[in-house]
């Protein structure tokens, strides 16, 4: 567990804390994510956090390998994990000003920084909006009694072609009412 008292990192003001851990964070992940993260293998942490002006600078370089589910099938995909965190952390907001706006600036609440938390949330965020299984990108899309999924280029091209989809709701005549009015 990466977990650090604000007091603990003042005494790495001239040079940083360096780390090099390898982590279990399954249960953390799993109690937060686990319908996202299915397995997370160990990940290795290395990097370094040094006091400047009264506040936490932390760099981090992560890897490991984590598995979730397809997002078509739902079948487990293993997934490698290879990304880096900056961060700063702050215990007074005044400090904000200090940083870009692009850095990630956090607010320290109780005196503590618990790394193994943002980690977790750092590994979920790198999980692709789309993840396909070996071989399901060739597949065909699912389909059932009356639906269909297509791809998004597909649907462009329907668009491009001009072709109107029938509705069967109860609503379907107010389009009609509406653009009658707008031709009076």
């Amino acid at each position: 567990m990466m977990k650090w008292n604000f007091s603990e990192l003042l005494k790495y003001k001239q040079a940083p804390m360096e780390f090099n851990e390898e982590l279990d964070l399954l249960g953390m992940s799993q109690e937060l994510f686990g319908d996202v993260i299915l397995n997370l293998e160990p990940v290795q942490v290395n990097g370094w956090a040094q006091m400047e002006r009264d506040d936490v600078i932390l760099h981090a370089h992560v890897t490991g390998e984590l598995t979730t589910p397809s997002t078509r099938s739902a079948r487990p995909v293993k997934f490698p994990l290879d990304f880096m965190i900056d961060e700063v952390y702050i215990r007074d907001t005044e400090h904000a000003d200090r940083y870009e706006i692009e850095e990630s600036v956090i607010l320290i609440e109780d005196d503590v920084i618990n790394f193994s938390e943002v980690l977790v949330q750092y590994i979920f965020l790198q999980i692709p909006l789309q993840v396909l299984a070996d071989g399901e990108e060739q597949e065909a899309m699912p389909t059932g009694d009356g639906w269909e999924v297509i791809s998004e280029d597909d649907y462009l091209i329907e668009q491009a072609k001009g072709e109107e989809t029938a509705t069967n709701t109860p609503l379907a005549g107010l389009a009609d009412l509406m653009a009658d009015e707008h031709e009076k």
